[in-house]
């Protein structure tokens, strides 16, 4: 079963937690459009390449545009041991909740 939080428990953790792995899993193209602070980008089709630099000890948060991303990006990371939560709603969700 996916972890998510919604966009206002990802910006409450960021704001309150210093030592988190914040990963956006979009195409290069759309981060740099629309990167938000603090974010990593590691597109999903380098997902599995990037783990080995992943600290398995860190709270690790995923975003993507909707959703969809990250939830694939959590399904190949919890295969090999890790535990991410990804932001339901992704930037979408973001920008209407948190930036309006």
């Amino acid at each position: 079963m996916n972890k998510e939080l919604t966009v206002v428990e990802a910006y409450e953790a960021i704001q309150s937690n210093q030592s988190l792995q914040l990963i956006d899993v979009r195409s290069a193209v759309e981060f740099e459009k629309d990167a938000l602070q603090g974010f990593t980008n590691i597109p999903l089709s380098e997902i599995s390449q990037a783990m080995p630099k992943l600290d398995g000890k860190k709270k690790t948060i995923l975003i993507c545009s909707d959703g969809t991303q990250s939830h694939q990006a959590q399904t190949l990371l919890e295969a090999c041991g890790y535990e991410p939560l990804t932001v339901r709603g992704g930037i979408r969700d973001w920008k209407l909740v948190i930036e309006a």
